[in-house]
């Protein structure tokens, strides 16, 4: 009887060496992989992130449409196209102020809408 007690007694911490191998296993196969990814496979994520944010868009911005019962537009819009510029970290004021420089040579806008801007929208800008 004494042997039986002793025998079931070392079946549980086996199990659990067994347990704790088969999870070590888990997480060293997954260390690996993500070592593969970043040293191996880093360079290509790196370019297809760098692709993505710098995107260039060119399409109309089509907007919706209002309708009255008998289906006469109430509501027409017309498409504007928009030069969106996100300030990233370490972009100093000069850096920004050279970009706005260098627009200011390709946008074309007319002298009356220009004039019509005021002090808060022209800060809205800077």
């Amino acid at each position: 009887m004494k042997k039986h007690e002793k025998k079931s007694g070392r079946a549980i911490p086996t199990r659990l060496n067994i347990l704790f191998l088969c999870v070590f296993l888990l997480f060293s196969a997954m260390i690996i992989q993500l070592g593969k990814v970043q040293i191996f496979d880093g360079e290509t994520y790196k370019n297809e992130v760098e692709k993505r944010e710098n995107a260039t868009v060119s399409l109309s911005v089509p907007r919706g449409k209002i309708f009255d019962r008998e289906g006469n537009p109430v509501v027409d819009n017309t498409s504007l196209r928009t030069i969106t510029y996100t300030k990233m970290k370490g972009v100093k004021s000069e850096d920004i102020l050279k970009t706005a420089r260098q627009l200011v040579d390709i946008i074309e806008m007319p002298q009356e809408d220009i004039a019509k801007l005021t002090e808060t929208d022209k800060k809205d800008f800077w």
